[in-house]
Parts: structure tokens; C-alpha cells; sequence
């Protein structure tokens, strides 16, 4: 069995009401949101869009 790759982007807390989107790949936060369910959001479609930007 192969283990499923970690996503590039996932949802990091930051304090009460601050969530960031994290990049894994270069370390880097961005996106801020004050739900996670929004944060969540951006990750999802930031993981998404990674695979059609690999294949060109």
C-alpha cells in the first residue's frame, strides 16, 4: 500500500478567529480568514489548481 500524498496547502490557526492558508512547499502563510470552514475553502482550490500548474 503507498501512503496519499499531504496536500500543498493546509489550514493553519493563528489566534482566536485567524486562520491562514500554509503553504508547505515554501513555508509561507497567506490568505487570512476568520473562519476556518473560508479557510478551508481557499486551500482546497489553492490544491486544485496545483496539479494543472505541474503539467504544463
Amino acid at each position: 500500500m503507498s501512503i496519499p500524498a499531504q496536500p500543498r496547502f493546509v489550514v493553519e490557526k493563528h489566534g482566536p478567529g485567524a486562520y491562514y492558508v500554509f503553504d508547505t512547499a515554501t513555508g509561507v502563510s497567506r490568505h487570512p480568514s476568520f473562519t476556518r470552514r473560508a479557510a478551508q475553502k481557499i486551500a482546497d482550490r489553492k490544491n486544485a489548481e496545483q496539479p494543472a500548474k505541474e503539467g504544463r
